[in-house]
């Protein structure tokens, strides 16, 4: 009789059935739980940078999708660098400037309150006044990131593009005269001294400098724009038709091929004229100094 009774209250509908279902429920339904509410990646800087080379605009989907505590001024950054990919430059570029400026509200010491971090805050802040065709603006930014940190060559070469085309030539000269041995950015550093040199009218040092910048980066477009124009000033028409033709082969769609077509129409139609004699539009247009961090 005992075991017809087991056997009994083990059939479907039986009280102990539905009291070992419910055990069972109870049972598996924290694991379930417990895996749909896993916590989500942190925000990483890099990371959200990284996406500004594929879509910008994905930036947003990212910072909803990370854990963020703690990292407005990273959000910030990467958020204001989006902006200025996207085409709203001068506010990624006010933005970036206030972050630059300012320490952070939260931990005293955090990584991107380091003096460090926020002198890269300064030199994407003089990059994104570039993007918003403001020299001025970008030779503070890039002046006020060397008072964090001095011996930035890459934020001393942002502020003498700056003063380049604010029209400064020959101070551009005199700050880059003492890096030419500086093996920190070589090819950039010989790359604007040599615009300046042009721009002056020394034609054999601007040379020299664009040479040496090539001999580095042999297939740097404004490098090879430069050139170009160079060897037209000094009546080699020929290889300053070879360098606006590489240009437009190497980089097609780019700015510089641009320029270099409009170069090689003026030699077309009269070997002998000169290139323009202010360089300032083909120096506002030369490459950024890569980003370091």
């Amino acid at each position: 009789m005992e075991t017809g009774q087991r056997k009994t209250a083990l059939l479907p509908g039986s009280p102990a059935a539905t009291t070992l279902m419910l055990l069972a429920s109870l049972t598996t339904g924290p694991c379930t739980l417990h895996a749909a509410s896993a916590p989500l990646p942190p925000f990483v800087l890099s990371d959200c940078l990284a996406l500004l080379d594929d879509d910008p605009s994905d930036v947003n989907d990212y910072v909803s999708s990370h854990t963020v505590t703690g990292n407005e001024r990273a959000i910030g950054h990467c958020r204001a660098i989006a902006d200025v990919m996207t085409g709203d430059a001068l506010a990624g570029a006010e933005r970036l400037d206030q972050l630059a400026h300012e320490t952070a509200r939260h931990e005293v010491g955090a990584d991107d309150d380091s003096t460090e971090e926020r002198a890269n805050v300064a030199a994407d802040a003089a990059r994104a006044w570039f993007a918003a065709a403001m020299p001025g603006k970008a030779a503070e930014a890039a002046g006020y990131g060397l008072t964090l940190t001095p011996e930035s060559i890459a934020l001393r070469l942002l502020k003498d593009k700056a003063l380049l085309q604010m029209d400064q030539p020959q101070t551009v000269i005199r700050d880059l005269t003492p890096l030419a041995n500086n093996p920190i950015l070589a090819a950039e550093t010989h790359r604007l001294k040599a615009m300046a040199e042009l721009q002056t009218g020394a034609l054999t040092q601007a040379k020299t400098d664009i040479e040496q910048s090539l001999t580095l980066e042999p297939d740097d477009t404004t490098s090879l724009l430069e050139r170009g124009i160079i060897r037209q000033r000094l009546n080699d028409p020929e290889g300053a038709r070879a360098d606006w033709e590489k240009v437009v082969s190497l980089e097609p769609d780019s700015h510089e091929a641009d320029l270099a077509r409009q170069d090689l129409t003026v030699l077309a139609s009269d070997p002998d004229a000169l290139p323009p004699s202010d360089v300032t539009v083909h120096a506002a247009v030369a490459s950024p100094v890569p980003r370091t961090h």
